[in-house]
């Protein structure tokens, strides 16, 4: 009886290891083929669906900025370190990582502001699905200005 107990509880912590982020209630159902393209860290730029990145290992960290604009929000998505390290990278190797949105807002981070702010690639916002207008992902500094919390992010140039 101790033996199949065992067996079922082992059962039930791989299937909560394997589940996306650890996080179902983020439903991206409706944006899950949309993609992240990353430059500069192959010779090619590499495409993540939202499907892909959440089959990463995730965070959910509640935050907030250091600015009025948002206020405390709760954020769900892979480290940008994950992700580069996905790709044999990590943010130690650039000088500067350019964000960009689709609406052509951008941000450039240096290598100190990298050393001292993990970056969330986030497709959920409070446990919820990301709204249209911020699709495919939203980036999440946590306590830093909301000027840096880009949406719409769709491409990460990565520069040596």
């Amino acid at each position: 009886m101790k033996k199949k107990l065992f067996a079922m509880g082992m059962t039930l912590i791989l299937m909560f290891s394997l589940a996306a982020c650890g996080n179902p209630e983020v439903d991206i159902s409706a944006y899950e083929g949309e993609t992240l393209t990353i430059v500069g860290a192959q010779e090619a730029p590499v495409t993540f669906t939202i499907k892909e990145l959440s089959e990463m290992k995730c965070t959910t960290k509640k935050t907030e900025s250091t600015s009025d604009k948002i206020g405390r929000i709760e954020a769900t998505g892979p480290l940008l370190d994950t992700v580069l390290k996905e790709l044999g990278r990590s943010t130690d190797e650039f000088t500067k990582i350019k964000i960009y949105g689709r609406d052509e807002y951008e941000i450039t981070l240096d290598q100190d502001f990298l050393k001292k702010n993990k970056v969330i690639l986030a497709f959920g916002i409070n446990g919820l699905p990301l709204e249209k207008d911020a699709l495919p992902l939203r980036v999440i500094i946590p306590k830093s200005d909301s000027a840096y919390w880009i949406r719409m992010v769709n491409k990460i140039e990565l520069i040596p």
